[in-house]
């Protein structure tokens, strides 16, 4: 599904379609897209353009430590028209790397790269309000998480307005081409943060 027009509050829809939020899975929030569709759809002023460099970085330097199995909700105020956000909120739902299966080794691989993982970290160096979400947990851990996140990220902050959120894969297949639509700036092409 392309990306969805923001409805006349400003917001994504929490459902399209004529059918409302009992019609089809597709019709409801979180709304599959690209990551071409995000960086087209969201892309318009150099501040977001900044935040989707940042996001875009991220993703890539997740990858490179083997989370590269999994999706990604982009929510929050970077999904709603009239805003210029300060970061982009994602909850990166991901499946373990291959030299992190167990609980623990997985512990020490997110310790060992805590630039990528430390969500404060990650705030100032990709302007990415990073949530992550392990996959591979406990059943009742990811319902609670999953719970907690569409309840946090399904409304409007201010007026409690229902929205809604957009999901895309890790499989960076567009990323690289997203980039080059914004223009990766020189000091970022060289591998520093944004």
């Amino acid at each position: 599904m392309p990306l969805p027009d923001f409805n006349i509050d400003g917001v994504l829809p929490p459902f399209v379609g004529p059918d409302g939020p009992g019609g089809s899975p597709e019709d409801l929030s979180p709304f599959q897209v690209s990551v071409l569709e995000i960086v087209h759809g969201l892309a318009f002023s150099e501040g977001r353009k900044t935040i989707l460099r940042g996001w875009l970085l991220h993703r890539k330097a997740l990858r490179a430590i083997g989370f590269n199995d999994g999706f990604q909700w982009i929510d929050g105020s970077f999904v709603e028209k009239g805003k210029e956000p300060k970061d982009i909120d994602v909850v990166t739902f991901f499946r373990r790397p291959s030299n992190a299966t167990t609980a623990t080794a997985l512990a020490l691989h997110r310790q060992a790269n805590r630039a990528i993982f430390s969500r404060a970290q990650v705030k100032a160096a990709f302007h990415v309000d990073f949530m992550p979400i392990d996959l591979q947990g406990t059943p009742e851990g990811l319902v609670g998480m999953t719970r907690y996140y569409t309840s946090l990220f399904s409304h409007r902050r201010d007026d409690f307005l229902w929205k809604g959120m957009l999901q895309v894969s890790m499989d960076g297949a567009e990323d690289q081409d997203a980039l080059d639509f914004l223009g990766l700036e020189p000091t970022t092409a060289a591998g520093s943060p944004p």
